[in-house]
């Protein structure tokens, strides 16, 4: 159940994106960006009341489902309205949210606990937590114009282009969206299980607690230079390179597993982990025409949840049975073959409009 609980979240996503990629094509980036974020406000809201494990499942369902929703309809928008040279600063200022409401959460479950608070209160006022800043951003999402883009050549009765051409004309760059975001999907035991891997080294509550806002510490600041350095020296050069020090972070993390460097090796994975999620965010929703955008994104999205479900669900499993640094040794090993693969099919997009993607993509 411990297992199935942290990854949960990930299954929803691969609904919420899939759901959410035709219903944002289709009716438009601001009725679906109004929509998903729904799932975070009532879901959060009711996490902090559950009575038993099924009904938190239930919810963490839910709450994946609109974050899977929100990264196929968020992207698309601002990449469809941002200035050619900037877009990739828009694109990766927007995703250091995702790790700074992190590295919030973190704090806030810091302070709490050295305040006295009980775990068993803690956990609850966390999750509870998340319908603050829902409720925030759907008084900002109302006042969002839609997307001229989608208006032009997405709306009813102006589509020239079905979603059966992602599988035809694009499918070079559904495989290179993919494999950027099931590189990065790997990364759930870092994300998810570091609570379970200071527990079994011996580290207290307080100790776990400290781990995860220095882990969380490094994810932003990954993320924060992602976003500094999309635009100058590109998205696929970025991509290439924090791909393949993924791969070498995971063989670092297994080499310090016992060792009192274990917190560096960690803190360095999640910094290359938000530098990967930086170029894998922005490349997803650039390289496909307007009228399938947000489809072929769900689908390179949804991969990502099942790596990060598939990923994060053996964790538990290897690390009760003490294989965890082969394991480590294993995924290494498979986020350098998404490097490679993302190296024999993708393009570069930085500095070029979108229409002029479209054109080198469909080759």
């Amino acid at each position: 159940m411990q297992g199935l609980l942290g990854t949960t979240t990930y299954i929803g996503g691969v609904f919420g994106a899939l759901v959410f990629g035709v219903f944002s094509d289709l009716r438009g980036r601001r009725v679906a960006l109004l929509s998903d974020i729904a799932f975070f406000l009532i879901s959060s809201l009711l996490s902090a009341f559950v009575t038993s494990p099924e009904q938190l499942l239930v919810l963490r369902f839910l709450v994946g489902f609109g974050i899977g929703a929100d990264i196929v309809s968020g992207p698309a928008l601002l990449s469809e309205e941002s200035p050619t040279p900037r877009r990739g600063l828009l694109l990766g200022v927007s995703l250091i949210m995702m790790p700074l409401g992190g590295l919030i959460s973190a704090l806030l479950a810091h302070v709490f606990f050295t305040m006295g608070l009980s775990p068993s209160i803690l956990w609850r006022i966390i999750l509870g937590a998340g319908a603050v800043p829902a409720a925030i951003v759907i008084l900002l999402r109302s006042r969002l114009p839609e997307s001229s883009r989608w208006l032009l050549r997405g709306a009813p009765g102006r589509r020239r282009i079905s979603f059966k051409k992602v599988w035809g004309d694009y499918w070079k760059m559904l495989i290179y969206s993919s494999a950027a975001w099931v590189g990065a999907g790997t990364t759930s035991i870092f994300t998810i299980f570091t609570p379970m891997l200071v527990a079994l080294r011996g580290g207290g509550y307080g100790n776990m607690l400290n781990t995860v806002l220095v882990l969380w510490v490094f994810a932003t600041l990954g993320a924060m230079l992602g976003s500094l350095m999309l635009d100058r020296v590109g998205r696929r050069v970025l991509l290439m390179a924090s791909l393949v020090g993924l791969g070498f972070a995971f063989w670092y993390v297994a080499a310090t597993y016992r060792a009192p460097e274990l917190e560096y090796s960690l803190s360095l994975a999640m910094f290359l982990t938000f530098l990967v999620v930086s170029g894998a965010y922005t490349v997803q929703t650039e390289v496909f025409p307007v009228e399938v955008k947000s489809f072929a994104d769900g689908i390179a999205f949804s991969l990502n949840r099942i790596a990060n479900f598939v990923f994060g669900a053996l964790t538990p499993i290897f690390l009760y049975t003490g294989s965890i640094i082969q394991y480590l040794g294993w995924i290494g090993a498979f986020v350098l073959l998404m490097a490679a693969t993302a190296l024999l099919t993708g393009i570069e997009t930085a500095r070029k409009d979108l229409e002029e993607i479209e054109s080198i993509a469909k080759r």
